[in-house]
């Protein structure tokens, strides 16, 4: 069939083409492990042994400097954010001379080099918007197929909340047939061996970097170090049904799915050096995958669906409750503003000049910097759903080719400066998930002790990574994650960044 379609058109096989060969590669490499696999492991000793030598930690800095320092000012101040960021995750840490080097330096060079390969080579560049552009099209159809179901009373009114919901539940019966069929759970541990053997961390950690519910069955077994980084991968990682949701907002599918990618190394990177592993890990042996519960394929959709029924239920409560609470804090504080003059106080404002230091030291201008700031303020304390929708309404404005400036407040921000609005938003927070991971003890523990900590440091493990430049436009970008649920306070700021010229 691949080869017929090469015939027929070479150009627009060349996908389908791509796909087959990976999948080729993987199915050979999986006959291969399955046979030699521990032979494989005891070759790989060496590698091993050198990836937790500590020089390289000289080199990963020193190069960066370098890279960095050859494209501007810009550029020294996203470098200069990540040490800095980097050395107040140490100096809270909850043992902060027992971390490891290994997974402090391949943590953030993996990240590095899934950047690189993305969004510095043309064939990872032009794949990863070959994704985006078929996904964007396949969700715009498959919306506007779909979005005349929904009418409010008898007038034929579609709410743009209600434009995702028909979205979410598609995604979450097609993830739910990936599952059955073993796609998911095999490329979940296609990248989890990789964080394995260069990150020195265990297979449930490098498995639930990726896919959290996954470990289930593992999570009694888990010290409390290995919870937390269960947890923290939880709150840096959305799912595909999530994902689908923000691009029917209009966002740019690359950046989110380049921000996807991303995540799982450094989320785990940031865990382990917050909350270093002091004791022997009791859950070295693999991680095995099932199926589920689903006895066949059509079973498996039907799941799939009935479960977003809650996802849909929830993204919709807080899609309304938190723009009227938005609203309502906002009419306040004009209301006490205008006791003092100044009418325009709002919550935004004040999100925009408390969030301002993070988002400048991300590499973004000035004058976008309190944009950027007040959308992560709003994500942070209200929705990441509000959030997308105030970013959906930024960018429609660049659209119309309004002005840029009303009654000197800028209506939008630069081009380049988009896409690290749009992924400094990407991370849904998602922690009542750990609670349906299973009752254990240890999980409260955790949150206890990360209690105390962010109450009584007021624990900020923040995190940035300068990438690169990428071709041919140039863009910063950053994964942001604050969650305050259940006192569970913590920062964590991924550098992504694309620099800007």
């Amino acid at each position: 069939m691949v080869i017929a379609a090469c015939v027929v058109n070479f150009h627009r096989a060349v996908g389908l083409l791509v796909i087959s060969l990976v999948t080729i590669f993987f199915l050979v490499w999986d006959w291969m492990m399955e046979r030699y696999g521990e032979q494989v492991w005891e070759a790989l000793a060496p590698i091993r042994d050198l990836l937790s030598r500590n020089w390289l930690l000289v080199a990963v800095v020193c190069w960066l400097a370098l890279d960095t320092a050859q494209r501007g000012t810009r550029q020294l101040v996203s470098f200069f954010g990540l040490l800095l960021f980097v050395f107040l995750t140490l100096l809270f840490s909850k043992h902060p001379f027992r971390w490891s080097w290994q997974t402090l330096v391949f943590g953030t060079g993996l990240q590095f080099i899934f950047g690189l390969l993305i969004l510095r080579t043309t064939f990872g560049l032009g794949a990863l918007r070959w994704l985006g552009n078929k996904a964007e099209v396949y969700t715009q159809i498959y919306l506007n197929t779909h979005t005349s179901f929904f009418y409010i009373t008898n007038i034929l009114l579609i709410v743009d909340s209600l434009q995702v919901m028909p979205i979410l539940v598609f995604l979450s019966s097609v993830i739910s047939m990936l599952y059955y069929i073993g796609f998911m759970a095999w490329l979940i541990c296609k990248i989890g061996f990789i964080m394995q053997v260069t990150m020195g961390t265990s297979p449930a950690e490098s498995m639930a970097a990726n896919s959290p519910l996954l470990i289930r069955p593992y999570i009694s077994e888990l010290t409390l170090s290995e919870i937390h980084a269960v947890m923290t991968g939880g709150f840096a990682s959305i799912s595909g049904t999530i994902l689908g949701a923000y691009i029917s907002f209009g966002v740019d599918a690359t950046h989110l799915l380049t921000a996807t990618v991303m995540s799982a190394p450094a989320s785990l990177a940031i865990a382990k050096m917050f909350w270093p592993e002091t004791i022997v890990s009791r859950s070295n042996r693999p991680v095995k995958m099932d199926k589920g519960e689903s006895k066949n394929l059509l079973e498996a959709a039907s799941l799939g669906a009935s479960r977003a029924i809650a996802l849909v239920a929830s993204v919709l409560a807080n899609i309304i409750a938190f723009m009227a609470l938005l609203s309502f804090f906002d009419a306040v504080l004009s209301w006490l503003g205008g006791m003092f003059d100044c009418p325009q106080l709002s919550f935004s404002l004040i999100c925009s000049y408390v969030f301002m230091p993070l988002s400048f030291m991300m590499g973004v201008s000035f004058e976008d910097s309190f944009i950027v700031a007040e959308l992560m303020g709003i994500k942070t304390f209200l929705s990441e759903f509000v959030a997308f929708q105030k970013l959906s309404e930024l960018i429609n404005r660049r659209k119309a080719g309004g002005p840029e400036y009303v009654n000197n407040v800028k209506q939008y921000i630069s081009v380049s400066f988009i896409h690290v609005l749009t992924i400094s938003l990407l991370i849904f927070s998602s922690f009542p998930i750990w609670f349906s991971l299973g009752q254990y003890p240890q999980i409260h523990v955790v949150v206890e002790q990360s209690s105390v900590q962010s109450l009584a440091n007021t624990t900020s493990t923040v995190r940035c990574q300068s990438i690169g430049q990428v071709t041919p436009v140039n863009f910063p970008s950053a994964i942001f994650l604050l969650n305050t649920r259940g006192w569970y306070i913590h920062i964590y700021l991924h550098q992504t960044v694309l620099v800007q010229m």
